[in-house]
């Protein structure tokens, strides 16, 4: 069992990076294409938030009330984290792109953490479960690392170095695997206020880092009208997939 389920985190992890990584090389030969992929990025990193993770926490029985005060936490939680880079850890112009890209990494790795855990749970719960919950992730984990991937290299990443980070990140989900297998009992309780808190850094990251970005190279109509209609994409395409696959 404990096999299956880090045999299937990584099956995620693969999946899901080296999908993104060749996608965003089409994207990214160009700064017009690569401002569309930041578009969907930020989309879908709302759509996440608002439609998967803060359900899945309510759902888990956590209170609204309770559920949308730790969602205002994570946001203020990844305000006062991204200070923290731009103040300690930043020396120069790019410092604003420097902090929203560890922010990214810290969110999504949280994220995979949990993804990790839900995978442990499937498993634990019966084979066919635990299967039907990886492919589940891994058919939302494709657009989600594409906006990722997007964002670092927006933020002068190079591929390699991006990929290296997602590599990294995905790592998470295996740890969260393990984790769960040992430790789920214990575990369950906290998962719904962990999921609130990145539901509220994720909004954090779309609307004070990368849709500012996204205004700022919107010089011209065409671009204001694509540009807009990608970010509404990235929302819709994340809650086809939560609403009717990632059920």
């Amino acid at each position: 069992m404990l096999i299956s389920i880090i045999a299937a985190n990584i099956i995620v992890g693969l999946i899901g990076v080296v999908g993104a990584y060749v996608i965003v090389n089409f994207f990214a030969r160009e700064h017009f294409k690569l401002m569309y992929l930041v578009s969907f990025a930020a989309g879908a990193l709302i759509a996440v938030s608002f439609f998967d993770l803060l359900p899945e926490a309510i759902s888990k029985g956590g209170d609204l009330m309770k559920m949308m005060s730790y969602f205002v936490a994570g946001f203020v939680f990844f305000l006062l984290i991204e200070k923290s880079f731009l103040y300690y850890h930043c020396h120069d112009e790019d410092c604003q792109n420097h902090a929203s890209s560890k922010l990214i990494n810290f969110g999504d790795s949280a994220h995979n953490f949990l993804d990790g855990i839900a995978i442990a749970a499937g498993f634990l719960a019966g084979r066919e479960l635990g299967v039907f919950t990886t492919l589940a992730i891994i058919i939302h984990e494709v657009p989600q690392e594409v906006g990722n991937f997007g964002v670092l290299i927006h933020n002068g990443y190079s591929k390699k170095r991006a990929l290296a980070y997602n590599l990294f990140s995905a790592l998470a989900a295996v740890l969260g695997g393990v984790l769960g297998f040992y430790a789920l009992n214990k575990l369950e309780v906290y998962i719904p206020y962990i999921l609130a808190l990145i539901a509220g850094g994720f909004v954090y990251i779309a609307a004070v880092d990368i849709l500012p970005e996204v205004h700022h190279a919107s010089d011209t109509r065409l671009k204001i009208s694509v540009q807009s209609l990608i970010f509404i994409l990235g929302i819709l395409t994340l809650w086809f997939l939560g609403k009717y696959i990632g059920e």
